[in-house]
């Protein structure tokens, strides 16, 4: 996977309420991959440091692993090189030197792409870790049993799908990934490449002339360096020398990649409970039911409506269509526009 961890959390709307807190990835195909979940009384810092601590066990700690949250979700510079960052970064500063102080205070580094100190790839914001909680939006207001029972289903669910969808896939690159280096190729199809070395190009036609290292898999454009797929300037010079774009992507994006993230089956929940191993320390454990208390006010909930409901719904709005004039007793007018005499 990309070495980027999305973390997020959100409200469960049972009787006890709570958090689910979520770390969640991406894999070669752009899909959601779940790392981790967790049920917490609410989102603090005593519950982050102990989610942090279990996801240590089965994520081990690197310096090339990067984390997103949602502290500087409205801190998002989209630009790949330091020079365009720069100029965009002082048009803000001129406009209001408040606004850049704060900026500045937020640390570039951690919402600035171009000047973020590793790789965050195309992961900018905490949308893969929303998108988990939108998919698991009608489970949060069940109890903690049946949500983690949902969860684990919708992964048994996801797992086969795309191992199924990766074993028919023949080409040496993803479905994705596939169609955005074909993109890149119709769009650097006017380029003009000049030799400078080996593995070195450089490559005009587009906006700005780049100078691409096949070796390095870089390009002065920025997007070569930060995203590990080529751009269409690195996918032009591979082509003038009779190198595939597949051989010039990251191993993660690879189909042979993808098939592994999968090969693993998640088991849904068909054991008896009469078959269970449980410890005595959790056995013989004492687990109440958290305190809770209704809050003020009418209790809002989501109704859903059954066919019949639906139904009667329509035949009512049809009957308040034919509307009839309270004078001559025929439909489509009223008494105000009746035009038959008194």
């Amino acid at each position: 996977m990309r070495k980027v961890l999305v973390i997020d959390g959100t409200f469960l709307k049972s009787k006890y309420k709570g958090v689910l807190l979520v770390a969640t990835t991406l894999d070669g195909n752009s899909n959601l991959y779940p790392i981790a979940f967790a049920v917490v009384d609410s989102e603090n810092d005593r519950s982050w440091d102990w989610f942090f601590r279990q996801l240590k066990v089965v994520v081990p700690d690197e310096r090339a692993l990067a984390f997103v949250s949602d502290r500087n979700n409205s801190l998002s510079s989209k630009a790949y090189r330091v020079v365009d960052f720069q100029k965009r970064f002082k048009a803000v500063c001129n406009i209001s030197p408040a606004i850049g102080k704060y900026l500045r205070d937020a640390d570039v580094t951690k919402w600035a792409r171009c000047q973020f100190q590793g790789y965050r790839y195309d992961i900018r914001t905490t949308n893969p870790a929303e998108s988990i909680n939108s998919a698991l939006r009608s489970p949060r207001e069940y109890p903690v049993i049946p949500l983690l029972d949902s969860i684990k289903e919708m992964l048994t669910r996801w797992f086969f799908e795309r191992r199924t969808r990766s074993r028919k896939h023949t080409k040496p690159l993803t479905i994705a990934i596939e169609k955005k280096i074909d993109r890149r190729i119709n769009k650097g199809k006017m380029f003009l490449v000049q030799p400078v070395n080996v593995h070195h190009f450089l490559v005009r036609g587009d906006t700005i002339d780049c100078l691409v290292d096949l070796d390095r898999r870089t390009c002065s454009c920025g997007k070569y360096d930060l995203l590990k797929i080529p751009c269409r300037h690195a996918i032009k010079a591979g082509l003038t020398v009779g190198r595939a774009p597949s051989s010039l992507t990251d191993f993660m994006f690879t189909t042979s990649n993808w098939r592994t993230a999968y090969e693993e089956t998640i088991n849904p929940i068909g054991v008896p409970e009469d078959s269970w191993v449980v410890p005595d320390t959790v056995r013989n454990a004492s687990v109440l039911a958290p305190e809770s208390r209704r809050g003020a006010g009418r209790r809002r909930k989501r109704m859903y409506e059954t066919v019949e409901d639906k139904l009667r719904s329509s035949q009512g709005a049809q009957e308040k269509k034919r509307h009839r004039c309270s004078r001559c007793g025929e439909e489509n007018h009223n008494r105000a526009t009746c035009d038959r005499a008194i």
